[in-house]
This record gives C-alpha cells, sequence and structure tokens, in this order.
C-alpha cells in the first residue's frame, strides 16, 4: 500500500469517527467587521442567532461554551447565559488585524454540537488608538488626596484685560478651572486643547466683552479672539458664539455635543482651541479682537499665563477625570491616555507580548552624547527564548569588519561606556538568536563628537569658564570676542594688537592707539589719516597748504567730472530702459547695519544679476558670526532685480519681527543701504544648499549604500515647519526647491532665497519667459498647475513646489524629468503634461508612503492638498517614534 492510500485510509478513518462522535453537530461560518476603537464588554455576535433561537429559550436549556482556537490572545468571551460573544480587552489593527475563532456551542440537555468559525476583522479606525507625542508629554504629580480639583494645564490664577491698548482690569480666576462645571465636550490630542462651553448666563467678568455680541448687529452674534505667545505665534482662538444668530461652529466641534448645544439655542457657547503645548514651562498668551460697539469698535486684548501642571498618576484628561488603561508598566500620556509600552510589549494597552530586540541606553534623557559622560547600552530580549546573545561593533567610517566584543546565552545583557571616548563612536548592533533558530537585532549608533556645555578638551576634561561673550571651543578653551584675551577672556587687549584673541597687530603710527576690538586709530589732536600718519609741521604750515590745495583741487575736478557723466548715463539709461522706478529703499533703522561692523572675505556665488560673499558680522553681544551678503550686480540694476531684492527684505524682515525669526528660515541680521552697492546680510551655511547636500549623499551611498533616509526626511519635516510659518504669515515664497534651502552646521534644513534666488545663480533650472513684456526666469517643474496656467501664487502653489522638494530628496537630489516630455520644458509642454495627469514618477528606492505624501502635494484642486501643518504631521508620523518595527510598517528600514 502505497504512503497516499495509507494516510487517505487513516484520514478517511478519523472522519468516520469524528462524525460518529457527533452525529448531531452543526457547523457555521460567518465574518463579522468591528472597529479597533470598540469599547471593553462590546458584542461581537449574539450566537442564539445561530443555532436553535427556541432552544435557547426553552427551560432548563444550559449551554456550555468553548472558543478552541484563535483567541490566544484572550480578546473574546463568551457569556453562556445568553450566548453572546463579547470584547474583553482593547483591541488594535496595527498587530492583529483579524482573528479567526473557532467556537464549540454544546447543548447539554441532548448534547446536540454546533461548530462555529467566526472570521473576526477589525476595522482601522482613523485617529486610534491614541498617538503617544513626547514633545507635549506631561508629568505626573504626587497624589497626596488633594487632588480632585486637578487641571492637566491650569493658568495662573489672574489675567488682564486691555481696551484699545490700555489695561482696563485685571481679574482672578483659573478659568479652565471655572469653565469646569459648564464643559460640554473636551477634546485633547496632537497637543492641543479644545474644548467648548456652554454659558447659561452672562459672566460677569467678561460681561463688557460679551453683551455687544446680541446688542449689536455688527458682530453678527461672533467675537472670535485669536491668541498669540510672546513670538507672535498662534497659539490657537477663543470663540464666542451666539447660536441664535451664527451658528457656524469650529470643524472640530461639528457633530458632537457642542453642535447639539448650539442646537438647543444655549444663549452662548464658547469654543476654546490651544494649541502646540510643547513645554511645562509658562506661556503667556495675548488673545485679541476687534469688537463692535453702538459707537465705534473697540480693540480687546486678554493676556494670561497657562502652565502644563499635569496629573496624578493612573488619571487623565484636561481635568484629570478620566482613568488610564495602560497595563505592564506603560506610562499613560496625560494629554489623551496614550500608552507609551516598555519593551516586550504592544497594542492600545501595552498588553499584546511582542517578541523583540531592544537596546535601552542609560541614562536616556539626552539626545546628544557627549564626550567624557557615561553610558550604559542594555540590550533586553522579552518573550524570546535566548539560544545566545551577542553584541557586535563597527567602527565609525570605515570598512573594517565587525568585530564581536561579548557573546553570552543571558536573556539580557549591557556594555557600559565610562566615560564615552570618542573612538568608541560607531555602530553597535544586538544579535539575538531565539532557541527555535530565528534570528532578530536592534542596532544603536554612537556619535559622540561633543564636550558637555563648557568642558574642553582632547577627553573634555578642562573646564572652560569663558567670560565677557567668550565660547568655548572642544580644541582651543575659550574663544574670545574681539578685544579680549586670557584663558577666560577676562583681560583686554594690550596696547598695540586687536580682533579675535587679540591676534591682530595695530597699524597706527605717530603712537596712536587702537580700538581693541576692530582696530580702528585714535588720533590725537592735530593727527590725521586713516592710520593716523600725518602730523602737521609748524615750521611748514605754509607748504603743507599749498600741497593739499594742489591734491584736493585736481580731485574735486575729477569727481566733478564723474559725477555729471554718471547723471547723464542715468537719465539716458533710465529713459531706454523705462526703470525710473530702480530707486532702493531702506529697511527701517533697526535693520540698518553699521558698515563698520562687517568684513567681507570671498564670494561664494555669482550668477547672471547678483553676488553673494562671505563675511564676518560683529553682532551687538561683542563676537563675530559668519554671514552671507547678497547684492545685486550694479550692471544689472533692472527694474525686476531691485523689485525682488526689495520683496526679500521686506518678507525678511516680516518673519524676524521678534528678533528671533523661526528655526527653519535662514537667520536674518540686516541690511546694508546707505552705501553702493546695497546688501541683505543673512546667516552663513556651512554645508550650502541642500541640494549639493543631497548629492553628496548620493556618492556616499554609492560606496556604503548607506541611504540616510532618516536624515532626509528629517530636511523634509524643516522645510515644512518653515512653511507652515511662512502660511501662518501669509508670505508666499514662490520657489520652494532644495536649490533654495540650505543646511546648517548641525543639519538643519532652513528656507531661504526669498525674492533674488533666480538672479544670484545660474541654473538649468529657471526658464526663460515673456511676461507683460517683462523678461523673468521662472522655476517651471516647480510650479503649480494654476501658477503655470494662470500666473496665480498662493501657499497652496507653494505645496505643490514643496512636493517637488520632497521629491527632490528621496532622490538624492535628482533634477525632475516628467515622462514624456524634455528635460527642459516650455510653459506649454509642461501644462499640457500636467493637464493629462502626467507627474513624477517614484523615485528608485523611495518608499510608497513617502511618495503617497508626494503625490498628495500635485492635487489638481489647490484646495485638496494637504496643508503645512498636515504634511509635518505625516513626515513625522514616518521617522522613529518607539522602535524600528514602526519603520517597517511604513516602508522605512534602518540602512
Amino acid at each position: 500500500m502505497t504512503c497516499s492510500t495509507f494516510c487517505a485510509v487513516l484520514l478517511l478513518a478519523a472522519l468516520v469517527s469524528s462524525s460518529q462522535a457527533r452525529r448531531d453537530a452543526e457547523v457555521w461560518y460567518e465574518d463579522v467587521a468591528i472597529g479597533e476603537d470598540v469599547s471593553v464588554g462590546s458584542t461581537v455576535k449574539h450566537l442564539r442567532d445561530v443555532v436553535n433561537a427556541s432552544a435557547v429559550e426553552a427551560n432548563g436549556t444550559s449551554w456550555a461554551v468553548n472558543i478552541t482556537r484563535g483567541n490566544g490572545l484572550g480578546r473574546f468571551e463568551v457569556v453562556p447565559e445568553n450566548l453572546t460573544l463579547t470584547v474583553v480587552a482593547p483591541l488594535d489593527f496595527e498587530y492583529s488585524p483579524r482573528y479567526n475563532l473557532s467556537l464549540e456551542l454544546i447543548d447539554t440537555a441532548d448534547n446536540s454540537v454546533w461548530l462555529v468559525n467566526l472570521v473576526i476583522v477589525i476595522v482601522d479606525v482613523p485617529g486610534y488608538p491614541p498617538y503617544y507625542d513626547k514633545r507635549c508629554e506631561t508629568p505626573v504629580i504626587p497624589d497626596d488626596g488633594t487632588n480632585e480639583n486637578n487641571v492637566l494645564s491650569s493658568t495662573n490664577g489672574s489675567y488682564d484685560v486691555f481696551i484699545n491698548g490700555d489695561k482696563f482690569e485685571q481679574y482672578t480666576a483659573d478659568f479652565l478651572l471655572y469653565w469646569r462645571v459648564q464643559a460640554i465636550d473636551v477634546t485633547m490630542e496632537d497637543c492641543s486643547i479644545r474644548l467648548c462651553v456652554a454659558m447659561d448666563q452672562w459672566l460677569r467678568d467678561l460681561g463688557l466683552i460679551l453683551m455687544p455680541l446680541s446688542t449689536v448687529p455688527a458682530n453678527k452674534g461672533r467675537i472670535e479672539f485669536s491668541c498669540r505667545d510672546r513670538q507672535l505665534k498662534s497659539k490657537g482662538k477663543f470663540v464666542f458664539l451666539d447660536p441664535s444668530i451664527d451658528d457656524d461652529l469650529p470643524g472640530w466641534a461639528q457633530g458632537g455635543q457642542c453642535d447639539m448645544a448650539a442646537k438647543r439655542l444655549v444663549p452662548l457657547v464658547l469654543f476654546v482651541d490651544i494649541n502646540e503645548i510643547w513645554s511645562t514651562s509658562s506661556y503667556s498668551v495675548q488673545c485679541s479682537a476687534n469688537v463692535a460697539l453702538v459707537t465705534s469698535p473697540i480693540l480687546v486684548d486678554f493676556i494670561f499665563q497657562y502652565d502644563v501642571t499635569g496629573c496624578s498618576e493612573g488619571r487623565y484628561g484636561l481635568y484629570c477625570d478620566k482613568d488610564c488603561i495602560c497595563k505592564n508598566g506603560a506610562r499613560c500620556h496625560g494629554f489623551n491616555g496614550a500608552c507609551e509600552c516598555r519593551p516586550g510589549w504592544r497594542g492600545r494597552v501595552c498588553d499584546i507580548p511582542w517578541p523583540e530586540v531592544v537596546i535601552v541606553e542609560t541614562p536616556g534623557d539626552s539626545v546628544v552624547k557627549y564626550i567624557g559622560t557615561n553610558l550604559t547600552l542594555t540590550c533586553l530580549a522579552p518573550h524570546i527564548r535566548v539560544a545566545n546573545m551577542t553584541w557586535v561593533y563597527q567602527a565609525e567610517n570605515t570598512h573594517t569588519d565587525k568585530l564581536i566584543i561579548e557573546e553570552g546565552t543571558v536573556q539580557n545583557s549591557s556594555i557600559n561606556f565610562q566615560p564615552i571616548m570618542e573612538i568608541a563612536n560607531g555602530e553597535y548592533a544586538c544579535v539575538v538568536e531565539a532557541v527555535g533558530g530565528e534570528v532578530a537585532n536592534a542596532t544603536f549608533v554612537l556619535n559622540a563628537t561633543k564636550c558637555p556645555p563648557g568642558r574642553w578638551g582632547e577627553v573634555c576634561q578642562q573646564v572652560c569658564d569663558c567670560q565677557f561673550g567668550g565660547t568655548c571651543d572642544r580644541w582651543e578653551g575659550c574663544l574670545c570676542p574681539p578685544g579680549r584675551h586670557g584663558d577666560r577672556c577676562e583681560y583686554v587687549c594690550a596696547p598695540g594688537t586687536f580682533g579675535w584673541n587679540c591676534s591682530t597687530d595695530c597699524h597706527c603710527q605717530n603712537n596712536a592707539s587702537c580700538d581693541p576690538v576692530n582696530g580702528t586709530c585714535f588720533c590725537a589732536e592735530g593727527q590725521w589719516g586713516e592710520f593716523c600718519e600725518n602730523a602737521p609741521n609748524p615750521e611748514n604750515n605754509n607748504q603743507v597748504v599749498v600741497k593739499v590745495l594742489a591734491s584736493v583741487i585736481p580731485a574735486m575736478f575729477i569727481v566733478c567730472c564723474i559725477v555729471i557723466v554718471t547723471l547723464a548715463r542715468r537719465r539716458a539709461g533710465l529713459h531706454k530702459n523705462d526703470t525710473a522706478d530702480v530707486e532702493m529703499e531702506t529697511l527701517p533703522s533697526p535693520w540698518e547695519l553699521d558698515k563698520q561692523d562687517i568684513h567681507f572675505e570671498h564670494m561664494i556665488g555669482e550668477g547672471e544679476f547678483g553676488h553673494v560673499v562671505r563675511g564676518r558680522l560683529r553682532v551687538p553681544e561683542g563676537y563675530q558670526v559668519l554671514v552671507a551678503a547678497k547684492s545685486i550686480r550694479p550692471d544689472r540694476m533692472t527694474a525686476s532685480a531691485v523689485r525682488d531684492f526689495r520683496r526679500e527684505m521686506d518678507i525678511l524682515a516680516r518673519i524676524h519681527e521678534d528678533k528671533d525669526g523661526h528655526p527653519n528660515v535662514v537667520k536674518f541680521y540686516g541690511v546694508l543701504t546707505k552705501s553702493e552697492p546695497q546688501y541683505i546680510v543673512v546667516e552663513y551655511a556651512t554645508n550650502e544648499e541642500l541640494r549639493r547636500y543631497l548629492w553628496s549623499l548620493r556618492e556616499q551611498f554609492k560606496v556604503t549604500g548607506h541611504r540616510k533616509l532618516l536624515e532626509r526626511l528629517g530636511f523634509a519635516s524643516g522645510v515644512a515647519s518653515g512653511l507652515s510659518e511662512l502660511a501662518r504669515l501669509k508670505i508666499v515664497h514662490r520657489d520652494i526647491a532644495a536649490r533654495n534651502v540650505v543646511v546648517s552646521d548641525r543639519r538643519v534644513a532652513k528656507i531661504a532665497d526669498f525674492g533674488l534666488s533666480r538672479d544670484v545663480y545660474v541654473s538649468s533650472a529657471y526658464k526663460r519667459t515673456n511676461q507683460g513684456g517683462e523678461e523673468e526666469l521662472l522655476p517651471l517643474k516647480w510650479m503649480a498647475l494654476e501658477s503655470l496656467r494662470d500666473g496665480v501664487y498662493t501657499c497652496e502653489s507653494d505645496v505643490w513646489s514643496y512636493g517637488v522638494l520632497l521629491w527632490e530628496i528621496a532622490s538624492f537630489g535628482e533634477e525632475p524629468r516628467y515622462a514624456g516630455g524634455p528635460m527642459h520644458p516650455d510653459v506649454c509642454t509642461l501644462l499640457e503634461l500636467l493637464r493629462k495627469g502626467v507627474r513624477l514618477q517614484q523615485p528608485e528606492n523611495c518608499p510608497l508612503s513617502v511618495y503617497r505624501i508626494i503625490r498628495s502635494c500635485w492635487i489638481v484642486d489647490p484646495s485638496k492638498r494637504p496643508t503645512p501643518e498636515e504634511l509635518l504631521q505625516k513626515i513625522d508620523q514616518l521617522r522613529p517614534r518607539r522602535d524600528a518595527a514602526h519603520l517597517v510598517d511604513h516602508g522605512i528600514s534602518w540602512q
């Protein structure tokens, strides 16, 4: 008898035996779909619908129920009394999207059997489970039994009201706590607080503000306060609404309890939206609104401070009135109750065992690892039966073989750096082989190149104590500002020296002294000249006068001739080119720099219309910084060049109204407009433009195979953050591209070139066009469809350009090329391609999740494109959050 025949006989015998044992068994199959956010205790399926209903209801009938397969995680349970399958533990689509349950139902009265197979499909619910956002991680306060009235984010107990800029009154009240009883709905997500409050009666303190809401028709039933912090960044809104007049609720409040309250025509509804709560330190917020009165409108401001104070352990929510459900030592987020799982646990409440390898760093509170500090790396392998655990090391920036530094059969193992030395930099991998042969690993890259603040030396063993604005250098100790020297910059430059560390000799003559900062000579009475080199001789005064007149008069004649010729040429040029409006205006005096404070070095960029020069600027603090100074070439002083130059001045000044600007926008130091040529002075980017930096990464990838995708996503995130700030200020850049983003020495991407980029650089990226009789250079392949078609530039068209920039980042800085078109199409050709739906194709090695974000920027309808804030959120979700498994799920590897 063959093996197959023998097996068939055995199988038939088993089936006959099973049939005889359960001759009355009936089988039922069904698929059931439920959302992952269903609450514990929810009903999945009434099994009475499966079996004979009358048998269930008959007197004396009892059932024995067993879940025989598919419930290993213990998510479900059957209640025998009413044959109901219920959820007994939170579900999570990410870790288990499907359950194949087998149930056995036995009627104990007649031993009849029902075999039920249920395929339970878990539906992914947007926004669930809540995301643990470390940016707004809240403190946990001790529970001393007096925390019943805790507020996660509380005001300082008072707020000031100003009318037309004059202080009207100061009120004492923690209004977040004050509104607790009247709060209809509270939502906390994305590091934001949103709540609506039903005000059944006018508040005495706000009566002056709120009474005009219904008594003055010009307000149309709405008063909206826009809130900003000290840096003028938006912090949200306060909207007072009379629903009997205006029922236009904010989008986040529609369809919920707030909507229902408004429809009941509550006398007044207040909507509060406080966003970007990053820190536990105090925020000062000013909210402003123009309120119409019977006579004339008034400007109302109220100013308050709030702190993120936190909840006691096991509680979360604005009023700390919700119970955390996190298990196995997971931390509960005070905003939304999200759980931060410890190694080896996953799921909504961290109750799903998850075999993995994790490297835990101690201390883990600092992103930067400093030389000379201690560090312990511990490899954990929870829920894995370890057969072998190996630490493997590969030195940084080398192609040498990997080195096994520790091996054993322990469940966890540690490496100690006491202290960290720069020679230890490199990649540390923990490779775990399970008893069954499976292999898993985790890696940690140590890159310690800096000393702790205030220390210097080869192993950072020496202490800096720099004074008078000195900075601490890793190898040299205190770098003193101009005019200072000494180990702590405690000494003024000795006579005859000046500048950085007093390293430059003065050239003053006739015993004149010099300024220790900039070397300017201080001439004594009777001395003159740049170096005080001229001193009159009393015996030859007449000869001196004659010599001076003899030299000055010809010079004056020559100068007059030059002025006359220049004026004649200017009149002719202006008449010929019709550029009478080419007159450089100046910014307000706060941005005007002193020319003596800047020292120009060498040209770093030259194009058809302008120059960029590197220089050193002495800032008010007394030290020098590297800067890039941009100017227009005198021979190309056209109306469009001056317009773009002036536009860039105005935009940079507007962005830097608070002097700090934005971390992802190039820093603006000021302008030089009182001399020729005029300059715009911005920070100098060590790594130059992003496009060239991407090219260098491409060359590294060819050699090492290291894609550094996470670093490139960091650039994308930075540009999105900067673009969000521009959108907030209603500034349209018009030329978002990798060539117009610079990379700082800390590898931070900063948006630059707000008007002069087309003029400074000679690039094939720009196409000559004629707009209204004036020649322009346009970045066609970065332009949105509406910009090409109608010449319309908006924040939405900047989002289109950002999509092309993100494509550049994903492709290592390749120049975009549309399939079916030339490398450098004209307007008509490109417009036709875009109308046909042609878009830039997915770059090689670009994850689909990244390309989806790119394509979302190129939607034809501008209103349907993502906002910069949404782009920032999407990109940040692709970056490391908790572990490498999250990246794999998005198609991103650590390679």
